[in-house]
């Protein structure tokens, strides 16, 4: 190790380049000081996660697992249409149909369906859903039961109800009519076997609760069957004596008076059509009879057998005759009885047709007689029938009352047997579409994830708290912290002071070079020689709020640096406490006060320090003396060194050390504090009490070093 006997000035630099000298931002935002507070309160960092972490073992080890087992149930809302009118409509729209799954979710976990699994698996005598009461709540039971009115007994069967409800969840997955059933409990195939079995009791309940309602609409529908067949019955009574009281007969949904009004008009059309016709006929024959029309123009002369007859005989004799005249010729005598014998048939003929006109006239004149008859008749009926509307308007209306209860009863009676069949069907459409199976996994987070989780918990909170104790311990702490609180720059961060002086072979003390105090002091000298040395001497200050070994310490090694710089160096001792002088080995001459008295020079006060400082040890009779002159004769003793240190009291709590601040002649006034020991409160007081001095510059003592 080598050592340092001058160390050139340019190398000693106050603080690093390319960083501003006041850092704005909070120090809380600093990882470097994040970390430096870490490490001072390592303890309260993992105290909390040492105490997480055996919070989740005794969790784990004290709390027994669940595992959840799932099921999946399709709810269908529509289902089977097996017959046309059921009790539950078919088809809905899908907003209802939702809302309907919604409610059935709700059956699915209700205490009717629950309380028939807790009976089933016996499930009030099971641990695991009805555990039995600690010591500490059999005593709370007690006092309560001292204090309020005491029940009955618990119910162990409510007990397991409760805890299956709190252990059971349903929930419909997004977009579907599926809906997911989880049972937990502390075995894995009990789980499965409760899921599955709450899963196939709804399904029996729903079923059961469809026929219940279908059986209800029944025998509902049924209890009015017999008062709408008495409704019926009162209504055809009464429309049946409205009926006979008013002479009103008919069938087939008529009255007769309206049966022979139709039938009248009927004949009366039929007969005017019958006389129309032997009119017609009448006037044919006749004019056959009378020579105007011919034989063949009248069917009746054609169709009558008698006149075919006649017509054929005539024909014959005429073909005879003819015969007759081309053989024997005209005057043949056989001619002339031929002749006699057509005139006959002929005569014959006429007569037949005379007939059949007179019988044609008499169907005529009856066919008249007859419609005028008939015309009589429906004259006299229209009467009738105008004299009855009155009455036929009150039977239509009590004729619909009957129809109408009609209509209803048959309507009741047809849904009365529908529902009765309804009964013994099953329409429902939900199953179990995902069977519960044994669960893999415990239920929550795994270990390892509860393990981390409580690990980054307490970390976390310890690191709050380790943050939250920085302010509240009220200590200055870092470089930056120490910055920010006094809004002025730290022109030094010196280390903790280790002793490491060793004795050179001329007998006199030298500073190690490797000691990281010894170099940031050097540092520290330099740049006071850099801005304060223009003017010789260069006087500096050293003082603090609260770190009083700190600052000593501070000025001593100041003044041995600057002397290994090959300075003159007065250093000088006025704090009270006087931790500069009595370290020296010699006596001055005289004292200080003395020479103040005598106005004589301080040379006989000084004396001789390792490395050729000259030191002025601590006279409290000479600050009695008044301050002005102390420092009048510092600054005269002052003009035969290069460099002076002046070693003060405590700002805050010395008066000549606040009085000596405050003189301007000084041109540098070193402020420190420890980052280990000095107080935010103490340093507030003594910034306060220099003011916003520009003279005024920033020492950090004991501070960490930073790799």
């Amino acid at each position: 190790m080598t050592m340092i006997e001058r160390m050139p000035s340019r190398f000693f630099v106050g603080g690093e380049p390319g960083k501003p000298d006041v850092t704005p931002e909070p120090w809380f935002l600093d990882p470097r000081e994040i970390g430096r507070a870490l490490r001072a309160r390592w303890a309260l960092v993992l105290a909390p996660a040492v105490l997480l972490l055996a919070a989740a073992v005794a969790w784990l080890a004290l709390v027994p697992p669940l595992y959840a087992a799932v099921t999946q149930i399709l709810i269908d809302p529509r289902g089977i249409q097996v017959v046309k009118d059921g009790v539950t409509p078919s088809d809905q729209a899908s907003d209802a149909s939702l809302f309907l799954v919604d409610s059935q979710i709700r059956v699915l976990i209700s205490d009717e369906v629950l309380r028939q699994v807790v009976t089933r698996f016996k499930l009030d005598q099971d641990p695991d859903f009805v555990r039995p009461a600690s010591p500490l709540e059999t005593l709370k039971s007690r006092l309560s039961s001292l204090i309020v009115t005491a029940g009955g007994p618990a119910d162990d069967t409510l007990t397991a109800l409760r805890t299956l409800r709190d252990r059971t969840t349903a929930r419909r997955l997004e977009r579907s009519f599926v809906v997911e059933l989880a049972v937990s409990s502390e075995e894995r195939r009990k789980s499965a076997e409760l899921a599955q079995a709450i899963a196939e009791t709804y399904l029996t309940t729903v079923s059961q609760a469809q026929a219940q309602v279908t059986r209800k609409a029944g025998e509902a529908v049924s209890s009015r069957l017999g008062e709408l067949q008495d409704d019926l019955r009162q209504a055809e009574d009464k429309a049946q004596k409205f009926r006979a009281a008013n002479n009103l007969v008919g069938t087939r949904g008529q009255l007769v008076s309206e049966q022979a009004l139709t039938q009248l008009n009927q004949q009366l059309g039929a007969a005017r059509a019958r006389a129309g016709e032997l009119r017609g006929r009448l006037a044919q024959i006749e004019a056959v009879a009378n020579g105007r029309a011919d034989l063949n123009s009248v069917t009746e002369i054609v169709q009558s057998t008698t006149v075919a007859q006649l017509r054929a005989q005539l024909a014959q004799i005429e073909a005879a005759r003819a015969d007759t005249l081309s053989n024997l010729g005209p005057r043949h005598p056989t001619l002339r009885t031929g002749e006699l014998q057509v005139q006959t048939l002929r005569n014959d003929i006429n007569a037949e047709i005379r007939r059949i006109a007179a019988a044609t006239r008499n169907d005529y004149r009856s066919a008249l007689s007859n419609e005028a008859s008939l015309a009589a008749t429906l004259e006299s009926r229209k009467k009738e029938a105008l004299s009855v509307d009155k009455s036929f308007v009150r039977l239509r209306e009590l004729e619909r009352q009957v129809e109408a209860s009609r209509a209803v009863y048959e309507a009741f009676l047809v849904r009365a047997r529908e529902l009765q069949e309804q009964q013994r069907l099953d329409t429902s459409t939900s199953r179990v579409i995902s069977p519960a199976s044994l669960p893999e996994r415990r239920l929550g987070p795994p270990i390892p994830a509860i393990f981390a989780a409580a690990l980054a918990a307490g970390l976390g909170l310890g690191t709050a708290l380790a943050l939250l104790a920085v302010p509240a311990a009220g200590r200055i702490g870092s470089r930056r912290r120490f910055q920010q609180l006094a809004g002025l720059p730290v022109v030094a961060a010196l280390p903790a002071k280790v002793p490491t002086r060793t004795r050179s072979k001329a007998g006199s003390e030298s500073l190690r070079a490797d000691t990281a105090y010894d170099v940031a002091v050097a540092r520290l000298g330099s740049r006071l020689q850099r801005d304060f040395g223009a003017t010789r001497p260069t006087v500096v200050l050293v003082t603090s709020a609260d770190d009083r070994s700190g600052k000593s310490e501070l000025a001593r090694s100041l003044a041995a640096s600057a002397a290994l710089d090959g300075q003159r160096v007065l250093l000088v001792d006025a704090d009270p406490e006087a931790m500069i002088s009595r370290d020296l080995r010699s006596q001055a001459k005289r004292g200080a006060a003395e020479v103040l008295r005598t106005h004589s020079g301080l040379g006989d006060a000084l004396v001789e320090g390792p490395t050729g400082v000259k030191i002025l040890p601590f006279d409290d009779a000479a600050l009695r003396l008044g301050t002005a002159a102390y420092t009048g004769a510092i600054l005269t003793a002052a003009s035969a060194f290069d460099t002076v240190f002046v070693d003060i009291g405590l700002i805050g709590t010395d008066i000549a050390a606040e009085r000596l601040a405050q003189d301007q002649r000084f041109p540098a006034l070193l402020l420190t504090a420890s980052a280990a020991r000095s107080g935010t409160a103490r340093l507030r007081r003594a910034l306060d009490a220099l003011g916003r001095d520009p003279r005024v510059q920033l020492v950090m003592t004991d501070a960490e070093v930073e790799g």
